[in-house]
């Protein structure tokens, strides 16, 4: 089957091109488009070119430090003001002399106005000393929302901002849609993702590609 949309605003490098599809043969199931960066709202996507790097700085991990303690069967709870912000469970704990805890087959769940939003798992994982932000490694790290799944290698939190960061290659899916890049960040809900370096596979059905001209 072949897909017609009538117009799309691609915004690359500060200027505006527009890119207007007149022809059905544009559009057909499996084509793949490459831009720089995108920004995916999972109701509407916007194109725009991203800023030159990112301002938070990444989460930081020793590469050896002596155990101090040891935990099986392990769980936290990171909270402000009475309600959860994340739940963490894993198979193994084992606190650093630094502070930092790091984790075997960790289960994250994250809590944005008190409801689920989104369910991490990954081979091992890192909380930091502040005990709010944490990272999760695996093959693959799993994202799971209601509005899609993100698969990566390397999956941090930042819970003052409430943002997920992956540095490497990520795959995110919804419905039938798949999108690639690197460099993701993302709320939990996945309702606003950046990505750079994108190829994808978008179907109407999933997605709707609207103009914007911001």
């Amino acid at each position: 089957m072949v897909y017609r949309y009538p117009e799309l605003t691609l915004i690359r490098n500060g200027r505006m091109e527009e890119l207007v599809l007149r022809e059905a043969k544009e559009w057909k199931n499996g084509r793949f488009i490459n831009i720089d960066t995108v920004i995916l709202l999972f109701l509407t996507i916007f194109f725009f070119a991203a800023g030159c790097g990112r301002g938070d700085e990444q989460v930081t991990t020793a590469e050896s430090e002596k155990i101090t303690q040891e935990i099986r069967t392990f769980t936290m709870q990171n909270t402000k003001a009475g309600e959860p912000k994340w739940t963490l469970v894993a198979d193994v704990a084992r606190y650093l002399e630094s502070g930092q805890i790091r984790v075997e087959k960790p289960n994250v769940t994250i809590f944005q106005e008190g409801q689920e939003t989104m369910t991490i798992t990954g081979d091992s994982g890192e909380i930091e000393q502040n005990r709010e932000d944490f990272r999760i490694i695996g093959n693959p790290v799993k994202g799971v929302s209601k509005k899609g799944i993100i698969y990566t290698t390397e999956l941090y939190w930042k819970d003052e901002s409430e943002k997920l960061y992956a540095p490497g290659e990520v795959k995110i899916t919804r419905g039938d849609s798949v999108m690639f890049g690197k460099e993701m960040e993302s709320n939990p809900k996945l309702e606003i993702v950046t990505l750079k370096k994108v190829h994808f596979t978008i179907y109407p059905k999933d997605e709707k590609i609207n103009e914007t001209k911001d």
